[in-house]
C-alpha cells in the first residue's frame, strides 16, 4: 500500500524544498553512522572522525542525440491487495497475444502460482505489509539480518514463482546520512537474499522521494553496483493529480530544466541519465505502486472523477515507461481494494464494455506488436 505519511510529508515539505539549500557534500562514513538528525532548514556538515568530507562528484547527465521514441509491448501491469480477477485478466490478455508486464502481490501471494501459469513472462514481485519501515540508527547489517529473518518466514511458499521480493516500504530518512545508512541496509539485505535462493526489489521509495544529492550520496555507497552483480533490481513509486503529466518537464531542487522528466512522475529518469548510465551501473527498474492519487491534490485541481480518464492517464504514462529500456513495468495501485483503499480499486476499467470507455485490456493488447 501507498504510505500515506510518507507522500503527505512530502507535499508539506515540497513548497520548501526549492528554497532549501542543498548540501554539497558527500557524507563518507567508515562505519554505520549513529542515529539520523532531525529535519533541519539547512544541515550542518557532519562531523567526527569516523567522517570524511568529499566535494560532490559531478556526474553529466546522458544527453540524447534524438528524442526518445516510445517501443516495444506496453508495460502497465497490476498491483493488487485481493487478487480477485488478476489472474483471469493475465491469461486473457496472454491468449490475446500480448502480456501483462507487471503483477506485485500484497500479502496474498498464492495466486502468483497461476499468474506464472498462464503468463510465465510476467515479472512477479510481493511485499509483505508487517514490517516495512526501520529508523536508520545502529548497525545496518544487523537490522538486515532482523528484518530478513522475518520476511524470509513468509517468502518461502513462493520461493520459486516469485521473481523479486521488496523488504520495505516508503522510508524516507530525515537526513542524507539516513539514506546512506539505508543502502548500506539494502547492501547487508542482499547478501542475505542471495545466501537463501532470493533475489530483491530494493529501496520502494515514496512518490517524490529522494532528493538529486541524496541519490548522489546512496550511489557512492555502490549499492547500485552490488545490485547489479546481484541481480537484484530498483522499486521506486510514482503517482500523481490529476492527471500523470502534472509537473512533467519541471525542474527538481538545483537542477536544470528538462523537458522529458518529471518531478513526480518520471522523476526516475534523473537518477538513470545523471548517475547510473554514467557509471555503468544501471539495473533494472520496476515502478511498484502508481497511479492517480487524490492525495496529491492541490487547490484548484478537480477532485474526483479520476476513473473517467484513468486508463488514457496511464496509456501516456506507458509510452514513456517504453522510451526507457530498463523499466520492467509499473504496477497501477490498485486490484482487490479494501478499506482505506477501496477508493482505489480501478478492477472495472480492466474490460471491454465498462462504463467509462476504452480498457486496460484493449490498451495493452492493442500494443503487443509494438
Amino acid at each position: 500500500m501507498p504510505g500515506r505519511v510518507s507522500r503527505r510529508y512530502f507535499l508539506k515539505s515540497a513548497a520548501a524544498a526549492g528554497a532549501v539549500a542543498l548540501s554539497r557534500y558527500l557524507w563518507q562514513g567508515k562505519g554505520p553512522p549513529g542515529q539520523a538528525a532531525e529535519v533541519e532548514e539547512m544541515p550542518p556538515a557532519p562531523t567526527g572522525p569516523s567522517t570524511t568530507l568529499l566535494p560532490c562528484s559531478l556526474y553529466l547527465p546522458l544527453v540524447l542525440t534524438s528524442p526518445a521514441v516510445a517501443h516495444g509491448p506496453s508495460k502497465l501491469g497490476l498491483h493488487t491487495i485481493l487478487p480477485n480477477q488478476a489472474v483471469g485478466f493475465c491469461q486473457a490478455v496472454r491468449e490475446a497475444g500480448a502480456r501483462v508486464a507487471v503483477v506485485k502481490a500484497l500479502d496474498w501471494f498464492g495466486y502468483v502460482r497461476k499468474v506464472k501459469k498462464y503468463s510465465p513472462e510476467t515479472v512477479t514481485v510481493g511485499r509483505c505489509s508487517g514490517l516495512q519501515w526501520v529508523y536508520p540508527s545502529g548497525d545496518p547489517a544487523l537490522k538486515a539480518r532482523q528484518v530478513m529473518e522475518e520476511h524470509m518466514k513468509y517468502w518461502v511458499y513462493e520461493k520459486d514463482v516469485m521473481d523479486y521480493w521488496e523488504v520495505l516500504n516508503e522510508n524516507d530518512p530525515p537526513s542524507v546520512e539516513g539514506h546512506v545508512w539505508l543502502a548500506q541496509f539494502y547492501m547487508a539485505a542482499m547478501d542475505i537474499a542471495e545466501e537463501n535462493g532470493y533475489k530483491l526489489a530494493i529501496f520502494s521509495y515514496s512518490v517524490g522521494v529522494p532528493e538529486w544529492y541524496e541519490w548522489e550520496a546512496i550511489v557512492e555507497t555502490g549499492v547500485f553496483a552490488r545490485a547489479k552483480a546481484g541481480g537484484h533490481i530498483l522499486s521506486l513509486h510514482e503517482y500523481n493529480w490529476p492527471v500523470m503529466s502534472h509537473r512533467w518537464g519541471e525542474q527538481m531542487p538545483g537542477r536544470p530544466v528538462y523537458e522529458d522528466r518529471g518531478v513526480l512522475t518520471g522523476r526516475y529518469r534523473y537518477l538513470y541519465r545523471d548517475f547510473l548510465i554514467p557509471r555503468d551501473e544501471v539495473i533494472p527498474l520496476v515502478i511498484a505502486e502508481c497511479g492517480l492519487d487524490p492525495v496529491l491534490w492541490q487547490p484548484g485541481q478537480p477532485t474526483n472523477h479520476w476513473k473517467e480518464r484513468f486508463v488514457a492517464e496511464m496509456a501516456w504514462y506507458d509510452e514513456k515507461l517504453r522510451e526507457d529500456d530498463y523499466v520492467i513495468g509499473a504496477a497501477m495501485f490498485t486490484v482487490g481494494g479494501r478499506g482505506a483503499w477501496s477508493s482505489y480499486d480501478y478492477e472495472e476499467l480492466l474490460w471491454p464494455g465498462n462504463p467509462y470507455g476504452t480498457s486496460f485490456f484493449e490498451h495493452i493488447v492493442s500494443l503487443k506488436d509494438g
